[in-house]
């Protein structure tokens, strides 16, 4: 009698076993890469729907969102810290809760409130709301890191710190040359050039 046992032989299961490491080892950072293009996608998404509401808030207002009285709005304190962009005014006017966001919100002015140095100048010119989502949505990127919101010389920028989460600098996160060559995956958008540059 005559016993074959069918099956694999060791050998055939290592050959099995290194084809699929390598294919996982090539499909992984494949897979990475067009997760990260994706959420890079949906993040410009975002900040052009944000740019495009705080320019019909900037056409309805006379200025865009900014911290303090009228004759502050050509500072860079006005729109942040731009020597370490900590945007604090961000917390102010363009925060994460509906009551702190001035493109839901147009009750920041219209009360009177000074408390945070906003002067009540705007009141019969809101058209708002000029978003329809969520500020913890629409204020945030794919990655989930708070957009900036800033000034640098002549311009006012929305800023995403990109896949790493981690701001470059502005010179570099506005370098064409060093954003394409993959040195930077910071995302900036701009939102105004002004004639002369913020002091």
């Amino acid at each position: 009698m005559n016993s074959s046992r069918a099956g694999f032989t060791l050998m055939e299961i290592m050959v099995v076993i290194i084809v699929i490491a390598v294919l996982a080892s090539v499909a992984g950072p494949m897979i990475g890469s067009i997760t990260d293009q994706g959420r890079a996608s949906a993040t410009k998404s975002k900040m052009s729907a944000l740019k495009s509401a705080m320019l019909t808030y900037q056409s309805d207002v006379g200025r865009f969102p900014f911290c303090g009285a009228p004759n502050v709005a050509g500072c860079v304190v006005a729109y942040g810290c731009a020597a370490t962009w900590t945007n604090t005014v961000r917390e102010v006017i363009l925060g994460d809760n509906p009551s702190c966001n001035v493109l839901l919100n147009e009750a920041i002015f219209n009360s009177g409130n000074t408390a945070f140095g906003i002067a009540n100048y705007v009141n019969r010119k809101w058209k708002g709301p000029y978003m329809d989502a969520d500020p913890m949505d629409f204020m945030y990127d794919s990655w989930s890191t708070k957009f900036v919101y800033g000034v640098n010389g002549s311009n006012l920028y929305l800023w995403s710190s990109g896949a790493d989460t981690a701001f470059a600098s502005i010179a570099q996160a506005t370098n064409a040359a060093a954003v394409s060559a993959g040195d930077c995956d910071d995302i900036i958008i701009s939102l105004m050039r002004a004639r002369k540059p913020f002091n």
